[in-house]
């Protein structure tokens, strides 16, 4: 079997695409893997497991140390310059077997091994490994100034900058590096400015990761690029600015939203990936436990009032919000959203996006929208007294209102609206439920094993009284479980992510005794009352029982 028909079949790639690759390679040369790479049909991850599975050549994995002995050893015999520029660089030495063990991007490279034998006279053993890992990998060894083509001195002219932008280094370099962050399942990608080296960092379920580091003037010239891909003015670097771009990794479409922000240092910029097949918009997979599950559907189905979804930025409220919109989307119902910015595009749902620079502000277009007859509404983020009103105004006058705030905890939202300036039998007559919630890691699927301080934990945290609150959720009773760190999922032992929720439905009751008392801790005591309320702790450490998650992470977002 062909290598060709050999991708094709793993990775079930569209004939077009295949197309594609093959008149490249027809016109071009080249490797049909790297080609199918070019084209966005496979990532060069998946390039490089399918010419392992292909040659059977082992994937390289693990952290070699640096060996001066081996640069020592080597030393005149073979060419380091050469060798990087060929993506190939040894990893170690067996000289009883005269076998050179190396790693290499390319395989199909025979000059390599052919190379090291006349040389050096011994033999090699392949490992495959990204190009940028094995340019790492020679850093580690040598002290190898790598991007060469781009000199060192910083080149402020726009002009040159839009150049630098269309070097073939640096689009393969941005391109590379989000391959590498839909490999990684990253959220983020943040490249920050420094006073010499610059770095990259992605976010990746939450946790910051250091990725690379960059010369000064490459990363002027990466930056243009994407200024250039988002639209942006690559000339302006004293005011923030925003702005967005599409492309096609593998078979994922992403929408990246990049902002950019003036440091001492220089530009910072922030890419936000936006993956339009992954997110699940539905309640079944926002991780609500059963007896929340159905209380958010309850509140949901008014046919009036307000719903509010609280926490601090990053914790999935937009996720829930549109997950609740997808259930309410039906043919006979009209629903209209305020976003800043609008993240994901729905069918059928009438989306704006706020434009504060033109005077499109969230009360500007809810003021506006009204007129237009909507059943459900969507307000990004309550922001301020003026909002907040029009949005209970909009409630009281038979729309449902689903909104965001930013409060610690659900019943805290009514005193923060209350701060705001709205009156609160206003307040009462619009409300219909608060929920609030946090995001946490999930325990790695592969490598998660029960944890073996459990019967610390237990004691500690006194995990057996959450058990016992709900033990009709917990099922087999309790199974801490923790990872221990694979390369699927990084070394941290946790692979993707999970919602917890704390949420209550505003009763009658609860109405009365908030206009009666006003009190914070009257309120939490009577929702405390109710078996469906838990505080967000308590819903993690329901997961920390189930083995969900560990008690570190609940601890860390609660």
């Amino acid at each position: 079997m062909s290598l060709t028909q050999f991708l094709k079949e793993i990775y079930r790639l569209p004939d077009e695409d295949l197309e594609k690759a093959l008149k490249l390679q027809k016109d071009l040369g080249g490797d049909i893997g790297r080609l199918l790479v070019q084209v966005g049909s496979i990532t060069d991850g998946q390039r490089l497991e399918g010419l392992s599975s292909y040659l059977k050549i082992p994937l390289y994995e693990e952290e070699y140390p640096a060996d001066d002995s081996l640069v020592a050893c080597l030393e005149g015999c073979l060419d380091y310059g050469f060798l990087l520029k060929n993506h190939f660089f040894p990893l170690s030495i067996d000289h009883e077997r005269k076998i050179l063990s190396a790693v290499t991007s390319d395989p199909f490279n025979s000059s390599m091994p052919d190379y090291v034998v006349k040389n050096l006279g011994y033999a090699v053993q392949l490992q495959l490994a990204p190009e940028k890992v094995v340019e790492d990998l020679a850093r580690g060894y040598l002290e190898v100034q790598e991007r060469k083509f781009i000199p060192l001195t910083v080149e402020e002219d726009a002009e040159k900058l839009k150049e630098m932008a269309f070097e073939a280094p640096v689009i393969t370099f941005l391109n590379s590096l989000l391959n590498k962050a839909v490999e990684m399942r990253a959220s983020d990608i943040h490249m920050e400015s420094a006073e010499k080296k610059h770095r990259v960092r992605f976010r990746i379920d939450g946790i910051l990761h250091d990725i690379d580091t960059l010369e000064e003037a490459f990363y002027l010239a990466v930056v243009s690029r994407i200024k250039l891909l988002a639209e942006l003015d690559i000339a302006e670097k004293r005011l923030p600015q925003d702005g967005k771009f599409s492309t096609r990794i593998a078979s994922l479409f992403l929408d990246i939203r990049v902002s950019t922000l003036p440091t001492v240092n220089g530009e910072c910029v922030v890419l936000r990936l936006l993956y339009r097949e992954k997110v699940s918009l539905d309640l079944d997979y926002l991780g609500l436990e059963p007896d929340h599950k159905e209380l958010a559907v309850r509140m949901i189905g008014s046919s009036y009032g307000m719903l509010l979804v609280t926490g601090p930025t990053g914790s999935g409220k937009t996720t829930t919000l549109y997950s609740m919109l997808t259930r309410l989307n039906h043919p006979d119902r009209k629903i209209i959203t305020i976003e800043d910015p609008v993240e994901y595009q729905i069918q059928g749902i009438n989306q704006i996006q706020v434009r504060s620079d033109i005077g499109l502000s969230f009360a500007a277009a809810l003021r506006s929208i009204l007129r237009h007859d909507p059943d459900i509404v969507l307000v990004g983020e309550i922001r301020d007294r003026e909002t907040a009103e029009i949005s209970i105004q909009s409630a009281l006058t038979g729309h449902l209102v689903l909104s965001t705030l930013h409060t610690n905890d659900a019943p805290s939202s009514l005193f923060r609206l209350v701060e705001m300036g709205i009156e609160d039998y206003l307040l009462n007559a619009a409300l219909v439920g608060v929920m609030a919630q946090r995001i946490l890691r999930r325990n790695c699927p592969f490598c998660s094993r029960p944890d073996p301080g459990a019967e610390a934990l237990l004691r500690e945290y006194a995990l057996h009284d959450v058990a016992e609150k709900c033990g009709h959720l917990l099922g087999d009773g309790i199974n801490l479980q923790r990872g221990q760190g694979c390369p699927r999922c990084g070394g941290t032992g946790y692979r993707g992510r999970m919602a917890i929720f704390e949420l209550f439905d505003y009763t009658d009751d609860l109405k009365e005794l908030f206009l009666k008392k006003m009190s914070l801790e009257a309120l939490r005591g009577a929702l405390r009352e109710r078996p469906s309320f838990r505080y967000l702790r308590e819903d993690g450490i329901l997961k920390v029982a189930r083995g969900q998650t560990t008690l570190d992470e609940v601890l860390r977002v609660c």
